[in-house]
C-alpha cells in the first residue's frame, strides 16, 4: 500500500518556515504557532507532515537537551545528515552541520586507533558559535 503524501497550504507553510530557519530546532507547538498562529491549531496535520518530512530526510527529529521533548529541524533534501558531525551553540541554540573533512578524519581515527565507530549523524559537539563569541567579545 502506497503512503499518501499531502500537498496542502499548511504543509507548504511549514516547509517554508523551516527552510527560513535551518539552524534552529522547533517543538510541534512552536511550529503550530508559526504556521497557524497558535499552538493548538492544526497540531495533528503538523505531526503528520513532520512524520512525512522525517521519512524523506527533509526534516530531522532531535530531542531537546533541556527537557527531552522532540524538536524538529530542516536539513534539506540534499543533505546527508548521517555523514557528518553537528555543532550546537550553548548560547543561541543554533544546531549546524559540521560538514568538514577533519571531522571525517577524526571519526576514522576513533575507529582505527580506538576501535570506536562513531554515529556521526547522532554526534553533536557543544560549544559557542563564532557569532556568539564575536558578540561576547564586542566585535
Amino acid at each position: 500500500m502506497k503512503t499518501k503524501t499531502y500537498r496542502t497550504d499548511g504543509r507548504r507553510a511549514l516547509i517554508d518556515f523551516l527552510e527560513r530557519n535551518p539552524d534552529r530546532q522547533f517543538t510541534v507547538e512552536e511550529l503550530c504557532s508559526a504556521v497557524h498562529g497558535d499552538c493548538e491549531s492544526g497540531k495533528s496535520s503538523v505531526y503528520r507532515h513532520l512524520g512525512e518530512l522525517c521519512k524523506s530526510d527533509t526534516v530531522r527529529k532531535f530531542y531537546s537537551d533541556i527537557d527531552d521533548r522532540a524538536v524538529y529541524q530542516y536539513i534539506g533534501e540534499s543533505c546527508d545528515c548521517h555523514a557528518h558531525f553537528h555543532e550546537k551553540c550553548l548560547q543561541c541554540g543554533a544546531l549546524r552541520h559540521l560538514d568538514c573533512d577533519d571531522s571525517i578524519a577524526f571519526a576514522a581515527h576513533l575507529l582505527a586507533v580506538h576501535g570506536f565507530e562513531v554515529d556521526r549523524g547522532q554526534s553533536i559537539l557543544y560549544g559557542v558559535c563564532a557569532d556568539c563569541r564575536a558578540a561576547r567579545e564586542g566585535r
